[in-house]
């Protein structure tokens, strides 16, 4: 197609920023922008906005099949929710959330928020619990790329670094602690054994950090259509598809087609890709951009499938008095975790009945995330029976298959991160955010999301 270029004399075609992408990361950048009084468009593929929240409400059900919740650190996440006018609307999670369990050696093991209660449970054998304290007194060591599974075998030994960290990767990354690099995954953590000579000094030597994880009586969905109202429907262009991205003396030339064949176009100072990078290849960059970005086809993205399931509190033995509980890859079992909406937050299903999520495939079983839909509901009968003790058939039964769902970092994940600061130094103007960079957690996405916003706005 010919090159469009927009010009500066039509003020409706000149933007602070075209962002592609309106999942959490596009419309942090977009809402912060906003408020600061800058341009900007979002153009969005989908059909809604929101990216990998995926809420369902559906007869007196609410069940989300992407983040179930949000996790607050400080007054500064708070003062962001009501920036977005959400400070009222959260809900706090119950306190029986605290409690986690990890399913081992036949049976779940009940850890609460104080870290001592390992230690009253059969979780780990005496010789465990003894290699794990000792942490405090060992040297430094490791080295660059260290693996999550080299880590936390070297601190805390191998029967810790196989019942608590390798479900906790599971549960956050979906990964393979022998191949997620430990820097990468859990920055503070690596950063206590440098700064503090171990990890257990460091968690006894940092100020606490207020966390508080919300919720929202309309469900996740909410949040993002909340960060998206203030741009304005005719600044979110969903169904649209990017068609052209040059650069020129002027800035961004961004043009787009709607679902309906509509072409549209502007010139912005800013062009911010949020997309998720296996989209990235699709997208009409101009050879000296799509050359830098081509390591970033061969990462890796394993497939999680979703199995939300609805229960007569009468039919479920266990009182689910938790978060929900995760299982270490030495257990060999087909379901990476399950969680407890209804334990944790209010109005999440009809009153007398209890909503569970499992989480099936991840790195070292993507295969299972494939199953039939009656695969996956058989592997879920036999998961649930043996951990939670349920024979009853569910009332509501919903399934949400992600082909590509959590960014790994792995080996490859900061020669892959250098690229993309290679690519912004080359080409002023172009910005890379969302999970696939710095960290996957949903709102630190939003946070830096939020500070990029702001300094786009000022620059």
């Amino acid at each position: 197609m010919p090159t469009l270029s927009f010009g500066v004399d039509n003020p409706d075609m000149v933007l602070d920023a075209v962002i592609l992408g309106a999942g959490p990361a596009g419309l942090a950048v977009a809402n912060a922008m906003v408020r600061a009084g800058a341009k900007v468009k979002v153009i969005e593929p989908a059909s809604r906005v929101g990216g990998s929240i995926r809420t369902i409400r559906e007869d007196g059900w609410l069940v989300e099949t992407g983040p179930n919740t949000l996790q607050l650190e400080g007054e500064g996440d708070e003062a962001l929710l009501e920036a977005y006018g959400l400070a009222s609307a959260t809900q706090s999670a119950d306190m029986r959330a605290a409690k986690r369990y990890i399913y081992a050696h036949g049976k779940l093991h009940g850890l609460g928020s104080n870290p001592l209660s390992l230690f009253g449970s059969s979780l780990l054998s005496f010789k465990g619990k003894l290699r794990l304290i000792s942490e405090i007194f060992r040297g430094k060591g490791g080295h660059l790329g260290e693996t999550v599974e080299q880590f936390s075998s070297r601190r805390f030994g191998p029967e810790a670094a196989a019942m608590l960290m390798d479900p906790v990767v599971s549960g956050v990354h979906a990964g393979d602690p022998s191949k997620l690099v430990m820097a990468d995954c859990f920055p503070r953590i690596h950063a206590f054994e440098q700064e503090f000579g171990s990890v257990l000094n460091g968690l006894r030597s940092v100020p606490k950090v207020t966390r508080k994880v919300v919720g929202f009586p309309r469900g996740m969905q909410q949040l993002a259509d909340a960060m998206a109202a203030p741009l304005g429907a005719e600044n979110v262009r969903l169904r649209s598809v990017a068609t052209q991205i040059r650069r020129d003396a002027k800035g961004w030339n961004v043009a787009w087609r709607d679902a309906n064949g509509t072409e549209d176009g502007a010139c912005a100072k800013h062009l911010v890709v949020t997309a998720p990078h296996w989209h990235w290849a699709s997208l009409p960059f101009e050879e000296s951009v799509a050359r830098m970005l081509r390591d970033w086809e061969n990462a890796s993205v394993p497939a999680v499938t979703v199995v939300a399931r609805g229960y007569a509190v009468a039919d479920v033995p266990h009182p689910l008095d938790g978060f929900g509980y995760l299982t270490p890859g030495a257990e060999q079992r087909d379901v990476l975790g399950c969680l407890f909406p209804t334990s944790v937050l209010p109005a999440r299903a009809p009153e007398g009945h209890a909503l569970l999520c499992c989480f099936i495939g991840g790195a070292r079983r993507p295969d299972l995330a494939a199953l039939t839909d009656a695969a996956l509901s058989k592997v879920v009968d036999d998961e649930l029976a043996t951990t939670l003790g349920i024979k009853a058939t569910p009332r509501k039964e919903w399934i949400q298959r992600w082909e590509r769902a959590i960014p790994q970092y792995d080996a490859g994940q900061r020669r892959r991160e250098d690229a993309l600061a290679q690519a912004e130094a080359a080409h002023p103007g172009l910005h890379f955010h969302g999970a696939f960079r710095g960290g996957i957690a949903l709102m630190h996405v939003i946070r830096t999301g939020d500070a990029l916003g702001q300094s786009l706005a000022r620059s």
